[in-house]
C-alpha cells in the first residue's frame, strides 16, 4: 500500500493565518497529510522537538512558504537549511511557493517555485502543488508509436517500413473488395490516418510503389493528393508471398480442387478454401500465366475453369 504524503510545511508565523492554514486544509482535501506546527503541538511540546525531530524527520516533502514575512525569518531559514539537508541526504523533494512576489533565497534559485500571485483564489496553483508532492506530471497521454515503427511489421524486400504499412493496407483493402479494380486514395488517408500516417507521406509512398511497378496510379487534375489506384498482379504476387506463409499450400489445394474435385470457377474453390476470393484469384491468374489453366471470366468477375493442363495432375502426384 503507497505512503501517504506527508509534506512539512515551512512558514513566517505571519502567513499562517492569511494563507497556510487554508492551504493546508486544501491539500488534506486531496489526501495530502500536510504537517503544520500548530496542529502538531500540545501544550508542553518541545517546539525543536516537534519540528526538527518529528516533522521535518518523517515529511516525504518539503514545503516552505516564501513571502516578505518568511524570507526574513531567522527560524524559517534554519528550517529551509535542515530541509535542504533532507533532500541531499533522502532525495526529499522540495517544494518552494512564493507569495507577494518576493526575492527567493539565493540557495533556492536553481529550484523551480510556484508563484501565487492571489492568495484568494489558486487553484491552478494548489493542482500543481498537489501534482509535485504526488510525483504526477501533467502532460498530454502516451499515444501508440506509428505503426511503421513497431518491431512486428510486415518485411518486404526493398521498401521502407512506411512503404510496407502502406501497400500492405491497400492489398488488405483490395482483398475485402474481392478485387484490385480500385483502391480510393482517400479511404486509405483516412484509415491510416489514426496511425500517425500523413497523407504526404501516402503520397509519397504512392511514387515509390508506382515506381517499382507495384500499383498503376489514376491521376487527375488539381491540387496534388492521395490519387485513386489499382494493384497490379506483379505488386500483389510480392504482398501475398510476403504476408501469407501458407500460399503455396493453397496454391496446391486450389490445384487439387481443380483436377480431383472438378472445381470449375473461382467463386466455388474460395467456398470450398474458405479462402478470400482475391487470393484464389492470383493462383489462377497464376495458373494461367504459366500455360497450366485456361479459363474465361466474366462481367460479374466469376472465372471460370474449362482446361486444366496434365502437368498440374502431375505435380500434385509428386
Amino acid at each position: 500500500m503507497a505512503r501517504t504524503p506527508r509534506p512539512f510545511i515551512s512558514h513566517a508565523h505571519a502567513d499562517k493565518d492569511r494563507f497556510v492554514l487554508d492551504f493546508a486544509r486544501r491539500l488534506r482535501g486531496k489526501g495530502i497529510d500536510a504537517w503544520v506546527d500548530s496542529w502538531e503541538m500540545l501544550p508542553g511540546d518541545s517546539l525543536v522537538d516537534k519540528i526538527f525531530n518529528e516533522g521535518l524527520k518523517s515529511c516525504t516533502a518539503f514545503i516552505i512558504v516564501l513571502s516578505k514575512n518568511s524570507v526574513e525569518s531567522k527560524w524559517v531559514r534554519e528550517e529551509l537549511n535542515a530541509g535542504i539537508v533532507k533532500r541531499i541526504a533522502d532525495n526529499t523533494k522540495l517544494i518552494p511557493i512564493r507569495l507577494d512576489a518576493c526575492e527567493v533565497p539565493a540557495v533556492l534559485q536553481n529550484t523551480v517555485w510556484i508563484d501565487i500571485p492571489n492568495i484568494s483564489g489558486y487553484e491552478r496553483e494548489l493542482e500543481q502543488v498537489v501534482n509535485a508532492v504526488y510525483g504526477q506530471y501533467n502532460k498530454p497521454p502516451l499515444g501508440d508509436a506509428p505503426t511503421y515503427v513497431r518491431p512486428n511489421i510486415l518485411q518486404m524486400n526493398g521498401l521502407a517500413a512506411i512503404d510496407t504499412v502502406i501497400f500492405e493496407h491497400a492489398c488488405k483493402i483490395a482483398i475485402e473488395q474481392g478485387h484490385s479494380a480500385l483502391v480510393h486514395g482517400e479511404r486509405v488517408v483516412s484509415e491510416l490516418g489514426s496511425e500517425g500516417i500523413s497523407e504526404m507521406q501516402i503520397m509519397e509512398t504512392q511514387e515509390i510503389l508506382e515506381n517499382r511497378l507495384y500499383i498503376e496510379l489514376y491521376r487527375v487534375m488539381g491540387p496534388p493528393h492521395a490519387y485513386d489506384f489499382k494493384i497490379t498482379s506483379y505488386g500483389f504476387d510480392q504482398f501475398v508471398h510476403a504476408a501469407i506463409p501458407d500460399y503455396g499450400q493453397m496454391c496446391a489445394d486450389v490445384a487439387r480442387l481443380l483436377v480431383r474435385d472438378h472445381h470449375e470457377s473461382n467463386a466455388s474453390i474460395a467456398q470450398e478454401l474458405n479462402r478470400p476470393v482475391m487470393l484464389i484469384n492470383h493462383a489462377l491468374e497464376s495458373f494461367k500465366h504459366n500455360g497450366l489453366i485456361k479459363s474465361s471470366e466474366t462481367m460479374d468477375g466469376t472465372i471460370h475453369v474449362f482446361w486444366v493442363s496434365p502437368e498440374v495432375r502431375r505435380k500434385l502426384e509428386e
